[in-house]
């Protein structure tokens, strides 16, 4: 049965995001988690001098890192169609994939139109203002919980469309491990403060926009051709059409002759030059 539906197309247009428990599940879980603690550090690794990112205890890293396993997460198949289907367009690109921790003592941070730090993130994502009729104008992020998040651990607030910006609406993303969050760079959210005395929370997740929208991306991956050892072997294993999620040229491409054929082979170990001659 497949974890994302029309049905969810249409809660993410009335709504402005959507919330999908036990998106990841069982091994796949178990072998997520154990991916993310190896890029995140956990409280009782980093309390006596925890780091300062995005306004004091708090850490966000982004690509590259050292985990195989959640680029490979990252290219799951139903994310992708339901992205296409967003976006209207099958010629999609990945953005920018990241892991976030919030620690104990974390304040609020980040942007926000008042106190409550209520904001959408299109204003650091993209070189446009936002549009509030045309949806494919904008990128759909897919940010799972691998591990439990209670309400005194900076859980995201979510305020469907319909509350406009009544910060009295707001939803705390209080959910179980594997959950995921759908949510676009239009939809209205705001941060939380991390208020328990121990623990984390860890947030990992991945993007996409049109490929056409050039003016797009809140980070990029385009300096990773060379001295990403694993960045290198994930784009070495992927087939030519899945390539293209990360901005390489498609098959038939001019570019592809055998001078450059031999170079990417030589610098994505596994490159089929096969499928692009």
């Amino acid at each position: 049965m497949s974890r994302l539906t029309d049905d969810h197309i249409e809660e993410l247009d009335r709504e402005g995001f959507i919330i999908v428990p036990n998106f990841v599940r069982g091994d796949d879980l178990t072998r997520l988690q154990a991916a993310q603690r190896r890029v995140l550090p956990t409280w009782e690794e980093v309390q006596q001098k925890p780091p300062q990112d995005q306004s004091g205890n708090s850490l966000l890293v982004c690509f590259p890192h050292e985990e195989m396993e959640l680029y490979q997460g990252a290219m799951d198949a139903e994310s992708i169609d339901f992205a296409r289907k967003w976006l209207k367009t099958a010629d999609i690109h990945m953005r920018v994939g990241c892991l976030v921790a919030r620690y104990p003592g974390h304040s609020t941070g980040g942007t926000g139109e008042d106190d409550s730090n209520l904001h959408i993130d299109n204003g650091n994502n993209s070189l446009l203002p936002f549009s509030d009729q045309l949806r494919e104008f904008g990128q759909i992020g897919f940010w799972v919980h691998l591990e439990d998040v209670e309400l005194d651990q900076a859980p995201l607030r979510l305020i469907a469309k319909r509350h406009g910006r009544d910060m009295t609406q707001a939803v705390p993303l209080v959910c179980r491990a594997g959950t995921l969050c759908v949510f676009t760079n239009f939809s209205w959210h705001s941060a939380t403060a991390y208020t328990r005395a121990d623990g984390q929370r860890f947030t990992w997740g991945y993007s996409f926009g049109r490929a056409d929208h050039y003016w797009e991306g809140f980070k990029h991956y385009t300096h990773l051709g060379k001295g990403a050892p694993v960045w290198q072997r994930f784009i070495g294993g992927l087939t030519a059409q899945q390539r293209q999620l990360w901005r390489f040229p498609p098959a038939g491409h001019p570019y592809y002759t055998e001078q450059t054929l031999a170079l990417l082979a030589e610098q994505y170990p596994g490159w089929n030059a096969d499928e692009y001659r």
